[in-house]
């Protein structure tokens, strides 16, 4: 990974190890006399999938800075092309660091000069971690003194590179690879880079182009540059640890100094959101991957699924002596929900079969969380569960998670061939629905608490709280008319998203990590409750109001956390967070699209909610049951065209339009209606189909 702002520059890390940090470049033309900081010319930023290009504009020359980190190798390149009348000489300055991943860290390093391969060698006494920074066009560097003056090995240190000539063909390249295995030549990985850098690009190309999931096509060009950009983010966060395995890590972010850069290692819960999105888009292989990664780590003595693991545990007693592996409870709940949704829309049952002993142990793991003569879960002494913020005894969304992860382990039980496990698990469900009002509603004020706290006293107030009650169908009619209606209000809905806590709240604070701050992944669930209370209308105003997300920093990615007053980024926020990514494109395919595989049955649902003014959509490479599906919709002000593409064998859809109001098919073709507002195509194998409908004045 390559990644910074220009201040203080970039850091370069070969997973778990971080190279240098603090990288930036001057510039010097011939025939004046001082250096021009590079973080001071920064303007265009050029990014795709696989490259980032700057672009600094100077007094008489530009520099194009383009960085790239190959696919399959622990190693990075970053290129100047100089186009200037005169030679420009660049100097690059950085701070080396051969440090491990935080917590973990290296003693005794050094930095030796390898004048046959013009490179800095980094190194330590064992050899077990090294790093080596190459370039051929190399005509200066820093010497590597043994003195009392400047010695320290953490201290900036600079290359000077110069082209042959002038003119736009001038090139400059250096090249960072790491490494902390016994069979793997730092060194010999940059040479290789160096030397066959079109060859290795080519196969980081083929990474994204390569990829098999949904495509889909609106008339808005933001729209569809939106929702393939968060498609290659989840892509960019699949890492590959030597140490410990290949899986999602959670986004990234500048180190801040802690030599962890933000959310790049690997947790339990992003990677279950992730999953979500991967099972939306039809990356099935990798979500099934994420999920194996997911249960290698399980606490093979409680049945906990994990919540954190730094790209350095393997190095540690990450579990022994760390706290932070197994303190989220709610982890668990939510694990038994993925792995339920990942057999339902793959028809992987086999995978449950597989894998049935870690679903068992974390079903018993839930199970141990609830009180003897209890029915709800509570939070062990010094662990958490969805509210950081809070220690709390028990919490609304987590009793609500166990209402359906006993009813997800009761599904794969009954798939598995464990109809006594899944009848217990559905009565465990059921009591527990029926215990959460008499639990966590208080009749006389007509309020629902978010949970309680150790001391018993109630907590409000928590966004996420609402938007569970409102998934799970707990409500009467009025009730939920009552907090659809609050949570579109303006307390709770700015232009950008949904605040985690209303302005109306005492304990609003627009700059508060989770007390008034927009958060994507939050937002992604409330258009979901809206379009499920059939509030479409502005489940879709708030959908747009994530695309901006988009290109308000690192071009493509999307922020963790913005202010809940204004469009920029909250305090803490991590520049790239990968379930916010994943929370916009299940909103897009779930919400927006109203998609819904279901592989056990080879059926479709498909419930569009577009904006008024879209009239078209196509969507192709819906996966279902190992073969593709592709609609398209068209909309007149008489009619609605639906077109299935269907390549594999006879597949039902069930299509649900969204009808202007007062207005109803008057005829159908093509289709037979289910019921009022629903349609059932019957899509033939191998050809495409076509239903109208044509719409009463």
């Amino acid at each position: 990974m390559v990644a910074g702002y220009r201040t203080p520059g970039l850091e370069v890390w070969a997973y778990p190890l971080q190279i240098v940090r603090d990288y930036w470049p001057s510039f010097r033309v011939e025939g004046t006399s001082a250096d021009i900081d590079g973080r001071t010319l920064t303007g265009i930023l050029e990014h795709t999938p696989t490259t980032a290009t700057r672009i600094y504009d100077g007094p008489g020359f530009a520099v194009h800075e383009r960085v790239f980190t190959p696919t399959d190798l622990p190693a990075a390149t970053i290129t100047y092309s100089v186009r200037s009348s005169r030679p420009v000489t660049i100097t690059l300055h950085f701070t080396p660091s051969l440090n491990l991943m935080w917590p973990a860290g290296i003693g005794g390093q050094e930095i030796h000069w390898d004048s046959a391969h013009f490179a800095y060698i980094l190194d330590e006494p064992s050899h077990r971690f090294r790093a080596a920074i190459m370039s051929r066009q190399i005509v200066a560097h820093d010497p590597i003194t043994n003195d009392t003056h400047g010695a320290d090995f953490e201290r900036s240190m600079k290359l000077t590179l110069r082209p042959s000539g002038v003119g736009s063909a001038n090139e400059l390249r250096v090249t960072f690879a790491g490494s902390t295995t016994a069979n793997e030549n730092p060194l010999a990985i940059a040479t290789a880079l160096a030397s066959d850098a079109t060859t290795i690009e080519q196969r980081t190309r083929a990474r994204y182009s390569g990829m098999h999931v949904i495509d889909i096509e609106t008339p808005d060009s933001a729209v569809n540059r939106a929702i393939r950009w968060a498609q290659v983010t989840l892509e960019q966060a699949w890492v590959c640890n030597p140490q410990l395995g290949c899986g999602q890590v959670a986004g990234y972010g500048p180190s801040r100094g802690a030599r962890r850069p933000q959310y790049a290692w690997f947790f339990g819960n992003d990677g279950l959101v992730a999953i979500d999105a991967l099972l939306r888009e039809g990356a099935y292989e990798r979500a099934r991957d994420e999920l194996t990664f997911i249960i290698r780590y399980q606490n093979r003595r409680t049945g906990a699924v994990w919540h954190e693991l730094s790209q350095s545990a393997g190095f540690l007693d990450w579990e022994g002596k760390y706290p932070y592996m197994f303190v989220h409870v709610d982890v668990t709940f939510q694990f038994l929900d993925a792995l339920r949704d990942y057999v339902q829309t793959t028809g992987d049952v086999a995978f449950a079969r597989d894998h049935w002993r870690a679903i068992r142990a974390a079903y018993d793991y839930c199970r141990s969380t609830i009180p003897a003569n209890g029915t709800l879960p509570n939070i062990p002494v010094g662990q958490e569960g969805a509210n950081e913020q809070d220690p709390q005894r028990d919490e609304l969304v987590l009793s609500l998670g166990w209402v359906s992860a006993a009813e997800s382990f009761a599904e794969l039980a009954k798939l598995t061939g464990h109809g006594d496990l899944a009848v217990d698990a559905m009565r465990a469900s059921q009591r527990a629905r029926d215990a959460i009002r008499p639990s966590y509603y208080d009749a006389k004020r007509g309020v629902w608490a978010s949970g309680h706290l150790r001391s018993g006293a109630p907590v409000e107030g928590i966004t996420s709280a609402s938007l569970a009650l409102l998934h799970h169908g707990l409500l009467p009619e009025s009730e939920r008319r009552v907090l659809l209606d609050s949570l579109a209000a303006p307390s709770y809905r700015a232009n950008w998203g949904i605040r985690s806590t209303p302005t109306s709240s005492p304990f609003y604070d627009p700059d508060s990590y989770a007390r008034g701050s927009v958060w994507a992944i939050g937002t992604g669930d409330a258009i979901n409750a809206f379009y499920e209370g059939d509030r479409a209308a502005t489940g879709t105003a708030v959908w747009l109001g994530l695309v901006p997300w988009l290109a308000l920093d690192a071009p493509g990615h999307m922020h963790e956390v913005l202010r809940g007053d204004s469009f920029v980024p909250q305090r803490e926020s991590v520049p790239d967070q990968t379930w916010s990514a994943a929370g916009f494109v299940s909103s897009v395919v779930r919400g927006l699209l109203g998609i819904q595989i279901d592989a056990l049955r080879h059926e479709i649902r498909f419930a569009p909610h577009l904006p008024p003014d879209w009239r078209d959509v196509r969507v192709d490479r819906i996966r279902l049951a190992g073969s593709d599906v592709g609609l398209s919709l068209r909309t007149t002000a008489d009619s609605i065209e639906l077109e299935c593409r269907n390549a594999g064998g006879t597949a039902k859809l069930g299509f649900v339009p969204f009808l202007p109001t007062g207005r109803r098919a008057r005829a159908v073709q093509g289709a037979r209606e289910k019921n009022s507002g629903e349609f059932t195509v019957t899509c033939a194998p191998a050809r495409t189909t076509r239903a109208t409908l044509l719409l009463s004045p």
